[in-house]
């Protein structure tokens, strides 16, 4: 669908990223190494704890809510072109999230690396979409980011400060090796610190030194819940260098072949629209979502070359199970510049 509104809708504001790479270093720089423990097959059971660095998350501003990650594939032979073949299910995972004692000082223990008690953002069964990630093989060049967001459930509201990211899960039902996303080194001293261990639910893992390059995705305020929980609206990045491109936004958390809608807005609002909801967007233009078989729908919206500015987006899923029959998302502001 092409979204020939646009110019009209965007408007001059502050412009933000709505994503941060870490490390910062690798936003356009290909990593050094790769890791499958995120993705690990049918009976290998995987934790890995990722400690990043206040100064690597000064593109979030404070008071904004992450929700969700994403992965780059590694440049290297063993990955194929796009991968998983087939969609791959985890019967459950779990993903925390909370502050992190400096990273310099983590031990083997993961609970003793949150300076807090952590926030469970996922957990229960997960299915990663067939070729969600590409292997485009060019040497020195990093992939295209992976648009799959790891499905968080609950947003995290982030205070500053260190953050730690607690991943684990039994192994997938795919038989097949997992493939491998981009990775680098572990430097305290930079932009923190990975450990893995081949256990779940996690334990105490040994000296870990390979760093996955990742996106971490904000936006603002927070959704209801519905049947199949609260959905989470997820950006992959803005346009920039007034090259243009797409915007890619995705609502995930919703029931399976459910309808929802795309509201994009001039004005960020604070509305409440009863059962706990709230409307964060003005809803000036109204887009229809088909959702997949996954609880995920996806608007991809073309930015032309030079356009500058800014909106609001939100996202709502017509739910029967839930108070109301309607549950909506977390609000991103997506820029143009």
């Amino acid at each position: 669908m092409r979204l020939m509104f646009l110019p009209l809708l965007l408007a001059t504001s502050a412009l933000v990223a709505q994503s941060v790479v870490v490390p910062n270093a690798n936003a356009t720089t290909l990593g050094t190494g790769q890791l499958n423990t995120i993705l690990r097959n049918s009976a290998n059971p995987r934790t890995y704890q990722y400690g990043i660095n206040a100064s690597e998350l000064t593109g979030v501003p404070v008071g904004s809510v992450i929700t969700g990650v994403s992965l780059r594939f590694m440049v290297f032979a063993s990955n194929s072109p796009t991968w998983p073949p087939t969609d791959i299910t985890w019967t459950t995972y779990d993903i925390s999230i909370g502050p992190a004692t400096p990273t310099a000082s983590w031990v083997p223990d993961p609970a003793a690396n949150f300076a807090s008690p952590p926030q469970v953002v996922r957990t229960g069964p997960m299915t990663l979409d067939a070729g969600a990630l590409q292997n485009l093989g060019v040497p020195a060049t990093p992939n295209p980011w992976s648009e799959f967001y790891f499905n968080f459930q609950t947003p995290y509201l982030y205070l500053g400060g260190d953050l730690a990211m607690l991943f684990s899960h039994p192994g997938s039902t795919s038989t097949a090796l997992a493939q491998y996303p981009e990775t680098v080194i572990s430097n305290a001293a930079v932009h923190g610190v990975g450990r893995s261990q081949s256990v779940y639910p996690a334990g105490v893992a040994s000296v870990g030194t390979t760093y996955y390059v990742m996106r971490v995705h904000y936006g603002y305020g927070f959704g209801c819940p519905g049947s199949a929980g609260t959905p989470m609206l997820v950006q992959n990045g803005n346009t920039t260098g007034g090259a243009g491109g797409n915007i890619s936004l995705q609502i995930a958390n919703a029931p399976a072949a459910s309808i929802g809608v795309f509201a994009l807005g001039f004005t960020q609002v604070l509305v409440p629209i009863g059962n706990g909801c709230d409307l964060l967007v003005s809803p000036d233009i109204l887009i229809p979502a088909f959702v997949n078989a996954n609880g995920r729908a996806t608007l991809n919206i073309p930015i032309a070359p030079a356009s500058v500015g800014s909106f609001f987006a939100q996202g709502a899923v017509l739910d029967g199970g839930a108070p109301g029959g309607l549950s909506v998302s977390n609000a991103v502001s997506p820029a143009a510049n």
